[in-house]
């Protein structure tokens, strides 16, 4: 390097150091790898065999022929190979092992002269098909255009190249670069750059190629104590080198490791950052401000464990990733500028970062970041950039592997026609199974052409987006589609570029579709047909809320739908009925004052009753705002511990609902084998066909039911009016109060009311009966609770004492609802959704909905050292905690009453109807059974 060039480096402490491996030298097209070199001497030999092959030289090791190796492969192997011999013996030097490691050296030795001889007929061979002689300058000229980014780093004097390969690959880019026959000085340039390029290892034209170990720079050198095993080791090699030692002084001098204010920018190109190299690198690595390391495909998985490995996380946030780019550009540009880059990055497989020196940032069809794109994303920036890579896609076969279409912004029509018009897209159509439609015009035309390419379609979404037509044509036949199973059409509108076209845009069926799940929401002028509806065989999910007049207005059955969101928010309401199959209900915005669940809910022919729901939800109601205001006039599945209702605020169970609004039962005082029959008598009730004889059964019980649950009140009625005028009840202290009507409450209820009546000993009674039961602290400390409110209130009747127990398992759950969300930042709501289902025999109920309620920067604000999927782990973890702990218990000591008297004559209805067989008689002045 010449004097006044580095008393110029010495003032400037900003450098570029470009740590080049072979991937540079392959890349630009030159078989310097080492399987290239292993089937040149296969067949310079004339070898038939790999026993040839390893007789030859035993460093080709057979248990490696045949895998791709790379050049750090076969340096560990010698490493190995050194370390196995000085491990046999750590005392005495044996004559075989010496023999091993002489042998080994002469192998080495023998690979340097044949790699050598390799080298010199492959790179002249290259040189001449890749570049032309520039006049008789003796200078050189690449046939193809040089990538901009490799061209400033050429052309920037603060940028130094440590090269580990052999060839003179960076100084002919150098001549191509910067020499310029009309330009005087061009050649000084061309020689001040080539000084910038320092070959570590030796090179082809000193004929000093170096390969060997890393053992002086590793941790294990004291391993190594037989006398000839460091022969072969790089540093000691460069050293006794005068060449390699003068040229590794200057490297050391330019990088500066001792200076504390060094800025170096470290760029790793083609390098594997592994085997004997990276002790070595691993020091430049650590020093740099910032390190670039080049990746082609996957391999920076390899390259950032390596690094990972040795220096731990904290070496990470200086690293930046960047896709390998073409030295030399061998084709038609698709992109050449950053600014082009970022219209298709958004799909790309492979991100380029944005950095000044990536500016002119250029790339071919041929980049391997165009072979592995699964989706594409559409603008109208970016229309003809698609097309053509669309069209690279399937001259490289490789258009199988995009699935998913995503067409956002504004698309003019002319693009919708460039796309509609291409052979390549519509024949790209055919592999796509999801096409997204968001915030942009779309051509009817293009709509139908999709519909009519995609053969693995299976969704279609469509989001504040406008339909345009500009042929007389409104109505598109999704049935064509028979791949089609989703459909979403979200706050849409059609309108039309023709003055004589129709006003409505109709989307119908006109043969039966596939369509599982479809979504109506808030569309203008663009009609889903009924026969979209009527033509869906397999119609399990709807979700509609319309904006135009006179849709639907003809009943529409959906036999087999599962779950139904319907918005009466516009006043528009669909005519729609579900059948026997429905699990949910969401309504949103309901008008009205009550709502009959037989409006909606309509029995399939040969089926009656809804055994499958499992959610009745009015949102924001208009007027209810109580689950008492629901008519339950169908046949539910009321065992059903899952089954809730939710009017507005109000959440409840279908035993909550029955407790409140039917004649309640208690699980705890009823046989379980009656339960069971009652169980298998609505499954025998669903299954028959004969719906008028099941009409007349029914009513005729429903009308003796309705007869004792009258009875039953006006009893209870009379009861409690004596208490207000007398209290005149006949008690013992040692006995149960007297009461005809206590068989409708627990066991725990009749201690509370003893309590109250002057039993003071049933405290500590149903304290212990708690402790034998096990019941947690929870449980006990609101039982204690109760008892110091019933000292303090005035307490009429068992009713009085029941309603307080409830209220305070209520205020207990609100609180843990409440805590809860304030701890973790998440909806009270939800998580209330989440409690009232729970019965600890299944996984945690909404758990999803929790998660997405959930407000990570609150949280983050108290405990910024969360990372947000740890966030997510232990709400999950502390809300299973809690409804194990707390949810389950109280949820277990509010379950919903009735009396065994009831079941019983309903029982004998239903027996007198021959609807069960002959059950057992119950005894009402049986003493009640308590389940534990």
């Amino acid at each position: 390097m010449r004097k006044e060039s580095q008393e110029k480096l010495d003032n400037n402490s900003s450098k570029n150091i470009v740590i080049v491996g072979n991937g540079f030298d392959m890349s630009l097209g030159l078989k310097s790898s080492y399987q290239h070199f292993i089937e040149y001497i296969k067949y310079r030999k004339r070898f038939s065999g790999d026993n040839e092959l390893y007789n030859y030289n035993r460093l080709f090791l057979r248990k490696y022929e045949g895998f791709h190796l790379n050049w750090s492969d076969f340096e560990s192997l010698y490493e190995e190979t050194v370390r196995k011999i000085n491990n046999r013996s750590h005392k005495n030097e044996e004559p075989q092992d010496i023999f091993d490691i002489s042998s080994i050296n002469d192998s080495i030795k023998k690979l340097e002269e044949d790699f050598q001889e390799y080298l010199s007929y492959e790179y002249p061979k290259w040189v001449q098909h890749k570049t032309i002689e520039i006049g008789s300058s003796g200078f050189k000229r690449f046939t193809e255009p040089i990538n901009p980014f490799f061209i400033k780093m050429i052309e920037d004097e603060n940028t130094f190249f440590i090269n580990f390969n052999y060839t003179n690959t960076i100084e002919d880019l150098c001549e191509s670069v910067l020499y310029d026959n009309s330009m005087p000085g061009s050649s000084i340039k061309v020689k001040n750059a080539k000084d910038r390029v320092f070959h570590i290892h030796g090179s082809l034209d000193e004929e000093n190629i170096l390969f060997g170990g890393g053992f002086t720079d590793s941790e294990d050198i004291n391993n190594i104590h037989y006398s000839q095993s460091l022969i072969n080791d790089k540093l000691f090699r460069i050293k006794e080198n005068e060449l390699l030692n003068s040229t590794r002084k200057k490297i050391m001098s330019i990088i500066d490791l001792d200076k504390k204010d060094a800025n170096n920018n470290l760029y790793i190109i083609g390098h594997s950052l592994k085997g004997s190299d990276f002790p070595f690198l691993s020091r430049i690595i650590k020093k740099a401000s910032k390190v670039y390391i080049f990746y082609y495909g996957d391999d920076y998985i390899l390259k950032m464990e390596e690094i990972l490995r040795e220096f731990g996380s904290s070496l990470a946030e200086k690293i930046v990733l960047v896709p390998f780019l073409e030295i030399l550009l061998h084709d038609k540009l698709i992109v050449s500028s950053y600014k082009e880059y970022e219209t298709i990055s958004s799909f790309l497989p492979n991100r380029f970062p944005k950095e000044d020196i990536l500016s002119e940032l250029s790339l071919t069809r041929h980049h391997f970041s165009f072979r592995n794109i699964n989706e594409l994303r559409i603008n109208p920036s970016n229309v003809e950039k698609v097309l053509q890579i669309v069209k690279n896609l399937q001259i490289n076969q490789n258009t199988f592997k995009i699935s998913r279409i995503y067409i956002e912004e504004t698309i003019e029509s002319a693009d919708f026609n460039k796309l509609s018009n291409s052979k390549e897209f519509l024949k790209l159509l055919k592999w796509v199974s999801k096409v997204i439609f968001f915030n942009t015009e779309i051509n009817t035309n293009f709509l139908n052409q999709v519909l009519a390419n995609g053969s693995n379609l299976i969704y279609i979404r469509m989001e504040h987006c406008t339909l345009l037509n500009d042929i007389d044509d409104s109505y598109t036949d999704i049935s064509v589609c028979e791949s089609l199973k989703r459909l979403e059409i979200t706050d849409c509108f059609f309108s039309s570029a023709l003055s004589d076209s129709k006003d409505i845009f109709y989307i119908g069926s006109d043969a039966p579709n596939n369509i599982e799940n479809l979504t109506i929401l808030g569309n203008t002028d663009l009609v889903i047909d009924k026969g979209v509806l009527e033509q869906s065989k397999n119609l399990i999910e709807l979700n509609i809320a319309l904006t135009t007049r006179n849709v639907y207005q003809e009943e529409i059955h959906l036999k087999d739908l599962e779950i139904l969101q319907i918005d009466h928010t516009s006043g528009f309401v669909p005519n729609i009925t579900v059948g026997n199959n429905i699990k949910e209900i969401v309504i949103i915005g309901y008008s009205e004052e009550l709502l009959k669940l037989s409006s909606i809910m309509k029995n399939n022919e040969g089926s009656v009753g809804f055994p499958k729901l499992r959610l009745l939800h009015l949102k924001n109601p208009d007027v209810m705002n109580l689950c008492k205001n629901v008519i339950v006039d169908v046949i539910l599945d009321v065992f059903s511990k899952d089954t809730q209702f939710i009017v507005d605020k109000d959440i409840k169970s279908i035993n909550e609902y029955y407790l409140e609004n039917k004649e309640p039962f208690n699980e705890e005082l009823i046989d379980n084998n009656i339960l069971l029959k009652l169980k298998d008598l609505f499954q025998e009730i669903s299954n028959l066909a004969d719906l008028s004889t099941i009409e007349e059964i029914l009513e005729d019980t429903s009308a003796k039911l309705q007869k004792i649950i009258q009875t039953n009140k006006q009893a209870d009625n009379e009861q409690k009016d004596g208490y207000d005028i007398n209290q005149n009840i006949e008690y013992d202290s040692g006995r149960k109060p007297v009461t005809n009507n206590f068989s409708t409450y627990t066991t725990i209820d009749r201690f509370l009311f003893d309590y109250k009546m002057g039993s003071k000993t049933t405290r500590d009674e149903l304290l212990n009966v708690l402790q034998q039961q096990k019941k947690p602290e929870i449980v006990s400390g609101i039982y204690y609770d109760i008892f110091n409110e019933i000292d303090r209130e005035i307490i009429n009747s068992i009713v009085d004492v029941r309603d307080l127990k409830h209220q305070y398992f209520a205020k207990s759950l609100n609180k843990i609802i409440n805590d809860f969300s304030e701890k973790w930042f998440v909806s009270k709501y939800e998580l209330k959704l989440s409690a009232i289902q729970y019965d600890s025999t299944n996984d945690i109920p909404n758990i999803g909905r929790i998660i997405e309620s959930k407000d990570y920067d609150k949280y983050k604000a108290k405990h910024p050292e969360m990372n947000p999927f740890k966030y997510s782990q232990n709400i999950k973890h502390f809300w299973q905690k809690e409804l194990d702990e707390k949810v389950v218990w109280i949820n277990n000591e509010v379950k919903h009453e009735t009396s065994l008297n009831h079941l019983s004559e309903l029982l004998e209805e239903m027996q007198d109807n021959n609807l069960i067989e002959d059950a057992n008689p119950i005894d009402i002045d049986e003493e009640y059974s308590v389940k534990q």
